[in-house]
């Protein structure tokens, strides 16, 4: 078997030239595949490490070892602090994995499920921790229906910068297995001369030689054989007596005029049926994905989704679907707080399920859902609950005087301007006399 063939990554922006096995493809498709299939709306979001060689500006890429992700964010993938502890324990093994010898890390790729070939601040964060290198590179994964998958490469600007709104240049992966390798073709077996009984097939048991001769010697005919004749055949007895004799056989009739049209029917019902399904269901097959994700901050959920996408813009409103723990809430959302992309939410429990609904202008729905797996919050405890009470009403008393007074300061101020424009107006007219 030859060598493995490489695509390669060449744009004229960037400073890095890539090249890339055709087998490492495979194996990061089935790897995204694998992952795209757990979950029914969207899967799990997956990534790995990238190993090959570099020689100048160009790096090729020839083995890849997949990264382990709990998802305790949610099916994004986000490395929480426990991934990233066994991520650097990975990279720091590898190095003694004989498979590898001579290779160096030369970037990472990840999947994205729900949104675009784009990088996020956790990518990029991800990206400059473990892969600072300014020649390391991400790929990024798209999948789609059909086994499609379209992927972008990453690079580091000359300034230390990355362009993570979009890749300098997407590709296809390629048809599965399609010319990774060069094959010679199959040796056909010979075949056998003529005359030979190479191709005859040979009994299991061979009889024995008596039954042989018997069957080979001629029988004569005797005078008890006799010619039968035929016998009449008759249609079932009517009252215990033949009925007329019947037919050798029945004819067939002839449906050779008539399963032409019958064929002509059933495709004209399914050629009715794909443009109805097309028209009733085209819109939802090609919607763009809302990328809904639940990310955690400073103790409170920061609900996110694409509010650029199309279904967003041409949405006449929704409801977000919020499930914590046991307690469920249905918070309905306009097109303008769509438009904004985030909502702020305060758990109560360890286990957050996200569904956001958006009605399309046509009557369409689309939904995406997320889920956020982490530890339950602290309960904090009640008389220091009502002592933060205290304070804040407290401090919205004092605001409220604040307030109060700054009017009567306003008031008094404008007093005071009206009476100098009094004075004024009298100094004039005795400065006039």
């Amino acid at each position: 078997m030859s060598d493995a063939k490489f695509g390669a990554w060449v744009v004229a922006e960037s400073p890095v030239d890539i090249e890339y096995s055709l087998i490492v493809i495979d194996e990061i498709r089935q790897v995204v595949a694998d992952g795209f299939q757990r979950l029914q709306r969207g899967g799990i979001e997956v990534g790995g490490v990238l190993y090959g060689t570099r020689e100048g500006r160009t790096i090729r890429i020839t083995a890849m070892r997949e990264i382990t992700c709990e998802h305790a964010r949610g099916p994004t993938f986000h490395l929480s602090d426990n991934d990233r502890a066994a991520l650097t324990a990975q990279i720091e093994r590898d190095k003694s994995d004989l498979r590898l010898e001579g290779l160096l890390v030369v970037g990472w790729f990840l999947s994205h499920t729900r949104s675009d070939v784009t990088l996020q601040e956790s990518d990029l964060d991800t990206f400059g921790k473990f892969f600072p290198e300014p020649w390391q590179v991400t790929m990024v994964v798209h999948p789609g229906r059909a086994g499609v998958m379209r992927a972008g490469f990453f690079v580091r600007e000359p300034d230390g910068s990355v362009r993570g709104e979009r890749s300098y240049q997407e590709f296809n992966f390629p048809d599965r297995l399609a010319g990774v390798f060069d094959r010679p073709p199959r040796d056909r077996r010979p075949s056998p001369p003529e005359g030979s009984s190479e191709r005859l097939p040979m009994p299991r048991y061979q009889p024995a030689p008596e039954v042989v001769a018997a069957a080979l010697d001629p029988v004569e005919p005797s005078e008890a054989m006799q010619p039968i004749e035929p016998i009449e055949q008759y249609d079932a007895p009517l009252f215990g007596r033949p009925s007329r004799p019947a037919t050798p056989y029945a004819p067939y009739p002839n449906t050779a005029r008539k399963l032409p049209w019958a064929i002509i029917g059933i495709v004209a019902a399914v050629l009715v049926i794909a443009v109805l399904g097309l028209r009733f269901w085209g819109p939802q097959l090609h919607a763009e994905p809302l990328s809904l994700a639940v990310i955690e901050r400073d103790g409170q959920l920061q609900i996110q989704w694409n509010h650029a996408s199309q279904g967003i813009a041409d949405s006449t409103g929704g409801t977000l679907e919020i499930v914590d723990g046991q307690d469920k809430r249905d918070i309905p959302m306009n097109r303008s707080e769509l438009a904004r992309g985030s909502f702020t939410y305060v758990r109560h429990s360890g286990d957050v399920q996200v569904r956001l609904i958006v009605n399309a202008s046509g009557g369409q729905r689309i939904e995406e859902a997320s889920r956020f797996l982490g530890t339950a919050p602290t309960a904090v405890d009640a008389s220091e609950l009502d002592a933060l009470k205290v304070e804040r009403d407290a401090l919205q008393d004092e605001v409220t005087r604040l307030r109060a007074q700054s009017a009567q300061q306003a008031e008094r101020i404008q007093q005071l301007d009206r009476t100098i424009l009094i004075l004024q107006s009298r100094l004039g007219i005795t400065a006039g006399r």
